[in-house]
């Protein structure tokens, strides 16, 4: 795969939520997808979807009440 962001018609304008620039930086939440991940940004990226790689949510705890008891 070549990468030519030289010939890019949105470069400047459009880096910051290029799927490109969030494989490569190191602080972006897709700098940890794996290979079939970055594949399937790329299918998307070539039939012309607009890709944008957003952090994971953070998992909600389990909320216990206080004082509930089980009883068997």
């Amino acid at each position: 795969m070549l990468i030519d962001c030289d010939g890019c018609a949105r470069r400047a304008d459009g880096c910051s939520g290029c799927p490109l620039t969030a494989l490569f930086d190191e602080t972006s939440p897709a700098s940890g997808l794996v290979a079939a991940e970055v594949e399937a940004i790329e299918v998307l990226a070539r039939a012309g979807f607009d890709v944008e790689v957003l952090a994971a949510p953070a998992r909600p705890g389990t909320a216990r009440r206080r004082g509930a008891r089980r009883v068997a």
